[in-house]
């Protein structure tokens, strides 16, 4: 539970940073490869329980050997394999059953649909590596969008789905 609270806290601090989306360009990429969504966070690092850094893991050291009887030594980013949950991370807007979206997401800023999944990805991938985080899941439409038909959408999802 103290690991979810201090991801959870990470989380926080981090949606509270994000800059501002690139800008997109004619060729298809996501815009300039030095932007970033958030500028201003450092890869989160284990600072120990002493730790006053609320941008640091105080319990979970990646790095760690763990030894459990009968299961043997790991590391703790083994026995410990957290996921980041694309939609619920980058594609919720906060809205619910009776109101409208409460968030705007930088990321979700592109010119056209396929750009701003670009960007999302993108993101993804930043989150993914300041948080020190191996693993993301995803359903196929959160990474790619939905077309008027599924002749049209289905070249728009990467071919590994």
């Amino acid at each position: 539970k103290v690991l979810l609270a201090v991801l959870g806290c990470v989380w926080l601090a981090l949606a509270a940073s994000v800059g501002h989306a690139a800008p997109s360009e004619a060729n298809g990429t996501c815009g300039d490869d030095d932007v970033t969504f958030f500028p201003n966070v450092a890869k989160i690092k284990y600072e120990g329980p002493d730790s006053r850094d609320p941008m640091s893991f105080r319990y979970y050291n990646a790095d760690e050997e763990i030894c459990v009887a009968g299961k043997g030594c790991k590391k703790m980013r083994d026995w410990l394999r957290f996921s980041v949950a694309f939609w619920h991370t980058f594609r919720g807007d906060g809205s619910d059953p009776f109101g409208s979206p409460t968030k705007l997401w930088p990321w979700d800023e592109g010119a056209d649909e396929m750009q701003t999944a670009r960007l999302r990805m993108k993101a993804n991938f930043e989150f993914l590596d300041k948080l020190g985080v191996d693993y993301w899941c995803f359903h196929d439409r959160d990474i790619a969008p939905e077309a008027a038909t599924l002749k049209v959408s289905k070249p728009l999802l990467p071919p590994f789905l």
